[in-house]
Order: structure tokens, then C-alpha cells, then sequence
């Protein structure tokens, strides 16, 4: 039973690729922007509330800790568990215990702040420390509130609690720039990266093209000079008479004229490349066959070695630019006389019309070594190629015709180690 992978959509242009890169790239940062920052203000407001309930609890609980012991430890343990900045202060402004300030508490012991209170000298470096948590105290005034104390029932005035944002706060703050930054970083490594990999094509695709062009002007100026030797040798040494009959020379002036139509199929295929063609809507079989016939010639001379098969449907005409299409189908056809490695090896060529697909498919099946899966998936790229001798352009060369130039699919249609391969060019009828 034929196992058929449907062809998928045509692949973008590479600098509409590169538009939406930069479009999504753009988008994803906003975004990411957008919601880490809606985050941190949630978040901020959850902290901000969680400290202020806190300070209203410990200036109001701060009364009874000074007159209840276990009240007192209660407060302690609670206290030793914040980690926002705190300081109370009595009704006159002397600070009387504080936290999380940069001030070590213990350093100050609580005559010292008693003398304070009542006007008397105290030692300077204490009073240093105290000054210090002084500005404290103004700095965290600045940024909320303080929390008045007052005594239960009287009213009376005790004193204040200043408090200040949670660390934690603090670092969250800093979180969307953080995160943007590195979106931002990860996306230009990328883009370096991919920059990377289009000079590294670039350059396999112009060794790959310098090499093409050998390959395809060898062929037929190897021939021409053979011919020409050919005819220095039908004449003598003076150069007078010629040694060759009507009908040999009819045939070497054929097979010179083919040649010098080859080399003008090879310069307008190369005129072509980095242009629009013009298309023409053509019978794409006579450009099948005139390709088949080009690499038959070409194929072993031994008998058996290789077969080719061809079949052609009646179809409807298609859009061909013929020097560039007969150029992909060569590149089918080379590659798969390479992956022929037993004997006799088996080509078949056909074209077939699929009405209700509205496509005309060109199908080129050998029994060759065929590819795994991973290969399957990189076969295309320029530069890969599972053959000991190449430069892996082929393929790629073969489907930017078909796909960029004629607005058709070029793909691997069933493929299997030692089973051989099937490729397909579909083209809209």
C-alpha cells in the first residue's frame, strides 16, 4: 500500500521570515513586560498591606508587651520574624526598639535612650548609633506613613511606629527589567546565532554554485574539444584535404550543436538565479522528458546496470519556466542515479494529473539506499548530503526552484533505508 506525506504550505520568504521574527520578538518582550510588571504591582500591594496590618498590630500590641510577660514573648517572636524595616519611637520621638535598619539594637542599651528622653548627655557613640536611626526614621517617614500609638480607652498619645518596604519588595521591583533584559539578551544571541547560520549558507551555497557551474559547463566544453580534436584529425598535415564523409561530419556538427544548446540552457539557467523568471503555460512533459533523455545519456553503458521507466499522463498545462524546471529535474535525477548502490538499479519517472488536489505532480522513485527520518528532515538544507562526494546543493538548488519560482512543493513523498526513495514536484494546474 503507497504511503503518501501530503505536501505542506509553501515556505515564506526569507526576509518576510525575518520581519516576523523581529514582529513576535517585539511582542513577546512587550508582553512579558507587560504582565511581570502587573505581577509585581499585585504583588506590591499584597506586600504593602501585609506591612501596614503588621505595623498596626505591633503598635497597638507594643502596650500590653510592656505590661504582660507573655504578651512580651508573643511580641518578640513576632518581631524577630519580620524582615521590613520597623522602628517605635515614644511620644517624644526617641526611638525605643527597631529592626531590619542597619542599626544593631543591642549596641544601645535602653539607660542610654532613657537619658536621652529626659535631655541628659549620653556617651557619643552612642549617641552616634542613635542618630543613625534617627534618619532612619525620616527616610521611612517619606516612604509611609507612621502608625500613631495610642493607649486603649484614654487616647492617649504613646508614641509612633515607622516602617518601611520588605526587602522582597524592593527585588521585585527590579523583576520586569531583569526579565525583559534577558528576553532581550536570549533574542539577540539568537539572531546572532541565526546570522551565523545564513553566512554559513551563504558561503556553502556560493562554494556549491561555483561548483555547479564547473560541473554543468564541463560536460559539454569537454565534448566540443573532443570535437575539434576530432576534426584536426580527419585532415592531413597541410590541412588541405579532409578524411571524413557527408554523413560523419552531419553527425559531429549535431552533436556540436547540441552541445553549444546545452551551454546556452546552462547560461540562461544561471541568468536566472537571484531574478523572477518569466513562466509560460506549458505541457510540462516534453521538459520531463527532454531531462530523462539528457541524464539516459549520461547513465553506464553496461547492460542491466541501470533501467529507467517512464509514464506520462495526459495533463493540463502548467506555469514553467522550462530551462529552470528541466535544471531541478536534473538535480532529481543526479541525485538519484547517486543513490542507486544495487544492480540493476531502477528509475521511474512520471507525471500525473491529481484533479481533485488541482496539482500536476512530476514523481522521480529509485531504489537506491533511501534516507532515514533524520536525514529526511535536513535533506533540503544546503550543504547536507549523505554522499561520500558532494556539496549538497542539489536538492536545495531543486526546491527553491520549484517552491520560490514556481509556487510549487517540492518533497519526499516515501522514503525508507534500502528501500529507495520517492520524490515529487507538485505544481498547480
Amino acid at each position: 500500500m503507497e504511503r503518501r506525506i501530503s505536501p505542506g504550505p509553501r515556505s515564506p520568504r526569507p526576509g518576510l521570515v525575518k520581519a516576523l521574527l523581529f514582529l513576535l520578538s517585539g511582542l513577546l518582550v512587550v508582553g512579558l513586560f507587560v504582565f511581570t510588571n502587573r505581577t509585581i504591582d499585585r504583588l506590591t500591594r499584597e506586600v504593602q498591606a501585609t506591612s501596614r496590618v503588621l505595623a498596626r498590630f505591633c503598635a497597638q500590641a507594643s502596650i500590653p508587651a510592656t505590661r504582660n510577660p507573655e504578651m512580651q514573648r508573643v511580641f518578640s517572636d513576632l518581631i524577630s520574624s519580620i524582615d521590613f524595616p520597623l522602628v517605635i519611637t515614644d511620644d517624644r520621638g526617641v526611638p525605643r526598639a527597631w529592626r531590619a535598619i542597619g542599626v544593631d539594637a543591642e549596641l544601645v542599651p535602653a539607660p542610654s535612650l532613657d537619658s536621652l528622653a529626659q535631655g541628659l548627655p549620653i556617651a557619643p557613640p552612642i549617641r552616634a548609633r542613635i542618630a543613625r536611626v534617627e534618619r532612619r526614621v525620616a527616610e521611612l517617614d517619606r516612604a509611609n506613613e507612621p502608625v500613631r500609638m495610642t493607649e486603649f480607652g484614654t487616647d492617649t498619645h504613646l508614641g509612633e511606629l515607622h516602617y518601611g518596604a520588605s526587602p522582597v519588595l524592593e527585588q521585585l521591583r527590579w523583576m520586569p527589567y531583569v526579565s525583559v533584559a534577558s528576553v532581550a539578551l536570549l533574542i539577540s544571541l539568537g539572531l546572532m546565532g541565526l546570522a551565523g547560520i545564513r553566512q554559513a549558507e551563504k558561503r556553502t551555497i556560493w562554494v556549491g554554485m561555483a561548483k555547479e557551474t564547473a560541473h554543468q559547463l564541463g560536460t559539454p566544453i569537454s565534448s566540443l574539444m573532443g570535437w575539434v580534436e576530432l576534426l584536426r584529425g580527419q585532415t592531413d598535415g597541410a590541412g588541405t584535404e579532409v578524411r571524413i564523409s557527408r554523413d560523419e561530419l552531419d553527425e559531429t556538427l549535431g552533436d556540436m550543436a547540441r552541445d553549444l544548446d546545452r551551454l546556452s540552457k546552462v547560461a540562461q539557467r544561471f541568468s536566472h538565479v537571484g531574478s523572477t523568471p518569466s513562466l509560460q503555460r506549458l505541457d510540462p512533459t516534453p521538459v520531463v522528458r527532454e531531462a530523462v533523455q539528457y541524464m539516459r545519456r549520461r547513465l553506464p553503458k553496461a547492460a542491466g546496470e541501470i533501467d529507467v521507466e517512464e509514464r506520462y499522463d495526459q495533463v493540463p498545462p502548467v506555469d514553467l519556466s522550462p530551462e529552470l524546471m528541466e535544471w531541478a529535474l536534473e538535480n532529481l535525477l543526479s541525485n538519484a542515479v547517486s543513490a542507486l548502490e544495487r544492480h540493476p538499479g531502477l528509475i521511474r519517472v512520471a507525471v500525473e494529473h491529481r484533479p481533485r488536489a488541482g496539482v500536476v505532480e512530476i514523481v522521480v522513485q529509485d531504489n537506491g539506499r533511501g534516507m532515514a527520518p533524520a536525514d529526511q528532515s535536513h535533506a533540503f538544507e544546503p550543504g547536507f548530503t549523505t554522499k561520500r562526494r558532494g556539496w549538497g546543493l542539489g536538492l536545495a538548488l531543486a526546491r527553491r526552484v520549484v517552491e520560490e519560482y514556481h509556487g510549487g512543493k517540492l518533497y519526499i513523498r516515501e522514503s525508507a533505508p534500502g528501500e529507495g526513495t520517492t520524490m515529487v514536484i507538485s505544481l498547480q494546474a
